[in-house]
Parts: C-alpha cells; structure tokens; sequence
C-alpha cells in the first residue's frame, strides 16, 4: 500500500502530548474531576447537584477516579479534601 512519507511525519508529531490525561474516563468522571480542580473541598452533593447526578453516583465516581490513580482523599471524611493526580 503507498503512502506518504510527509502526511506519515506530519501525523506523528503530536502524538502524545495529551495521552493518558483523560483517557478512560466517562464524562462523569471528567465533570468531577474538572469540579475538584476548582475546589478540592466540595462534597459528593454539591458534586451531584453541580452535574445534575445522584449522590450515589458520585461517590461510585469518585470510587472508580481512586482506583484509576486520578484522585486521592487527603484527611478525614469529615475535613478532608480531594487532591487531583495529573
């Protein structure tokens, strides 16, 4: 199959500058994280209520953004926050 060598490096040059960021992530999962980068404090029910989702699917959320590595709990869950791994 031809091809060309131009179009070949061109389309190589940007690869990777954004890879693994957000890859893999609903947009739920997005949504939060964007959410906490802005205010590491916020609760699962301002979360819900920001998003437009349940409490319940928060706290799966936030569940499944620790055991992808993009968050960790920093303190209690009284007067802890939520500290974004990028």
């Amino acid at each position: 199959v031809p091809f060309d060598k131009k179009v070949l490096e061109l389309s190589n040059k940007n690869v990777g500058l954004n890879v693994g960021l957000n890859v893999g992530l609903n947009k739920t999962e997005k949504a939060v994280l964007g959410l906490l980068i802005e205010d590491s404090n916020r609760t699962a029910d301002v979360l819900a209520t920001d998003i437009g989702v349940t409490k319940r699917t928060i706290e799966r959320t936030l569940v499944s953004l620790q055991k992808k590595g993009k968050i960790e709990r920093i303190g209690s869950k009284r007067d802890g926050k939520w500290i974004v791994i990028r």
